[in-house]
């Protein structure tokens, strides 16, 4: 006879032990009916307290649950962003080998297959929609223009910067006043400069708005110098007037797409 919980977590797929005990009297036994599920082959651990149930026809053979929707149940509020939400919209077709999840909310980071799920912990915590994924499975997800800031923002966890740059060709339209007011709500000069350029650098690809660019202008205004990335190598920079944003010396052959 199939367990309960077998069933009444097939269509969810992934659980956890604190929503498997609200079936029980006790956590106790809601460890014991989990345990069982682990020894006949009903379900997968993928960390302590969280489970992802095996569907009928992999019971005999390796089974490994979908990493987006795995991540969708690690963290509550979340969404997926940086690499995982260009994944999720199609801009790039490379596996994902991590998952990054930002939330106000904190989990430590863990690998499970050979995959990485990393937490963004954020105080700015807008800019995300719900996106249907699969298996009538809706996820949350940062829309283009929260996508387009976390990008600039922390490279490394967007695929580095060349991919992100030769990726920004296929976003096409950005609500361009949705995204000045996310980067007041941010407030970070440095990442001001970086949309600047960006934008600057796109523009007869994307039709910038020229107000758009002379806003921009206007907030870093002063001498601070600005980095497209702390990681160009010493000697590799130079400095990029308009935007006083130090970038790689060969950026445009760097960014230039196959």
């Amino acid at each position: 006879m199939v367990p309960k919980l077998y069933r009444t977590f097939y269509d969810q797929r992934v659980f956890s032990l604190e929503e498997a005990s609200r079936h029980f009297p006790d956590k106790q036994q809601a460890r014991n009916a989990v345990h069982y599920m682990k020894q006949h082959g009903y379900l997968k651990q993928i960390k302590a307290g969280l489970y992802c149930v095996i569907p009928f026809e992999f019971q005999d053979k390796d089974y490994s649950p979908d990493l987006v929707m795995v991540g969708s149940r690690l963290v509550d509020p979340y969404f997926f962003s940086h690499y995982t939400a260009l994944r999720i919209y199609g801009f790039v077709d490379t596996p994902l080998h991590r998952i990054v999840i930002t939330s106000p909310e904190r989990f430590r980071k863990f690998t499970f297959e050979q995959r990485t799920f990393q937490n963004v912990h954020t105080v700015h915590f807008f800019g995300y929609k719900s996106h249907p994924f699969k298996d009538n499975l809706d996820v949350y997800v940062s829309d283009l223009e929260r996508t387009f800031l976390d990008c600039l923002s922390r490279f490394e966890l967007a695929g580095g910067m060349v991919r992100v740059y030769r990726t920004m060709s296929s976003f096409g339209f950005l609500n361009y006043l949705l995204l000045m007011e996310y980067l007041e709500k941010i407030g970070n000069k440095t990442l001001m400069a970086k949309v600047g350029f960006t934008l600057d650098f796109l523009r007869d690809r994307w039709d910038v708005p020229p107000d758009i660019l002379e806003s921009l202008k206007k907030n870093i205004a002063g001498d601070t110098i600005y980095y497209l990335d702390r990681n160009i190598p010493e000697g590799m920079g130079e400095l990029e007037p308009t935007w006083r944003l130090i970038i790689p010396k060969s950026f445009r052959e760097l960014v230039r797409p196959f």
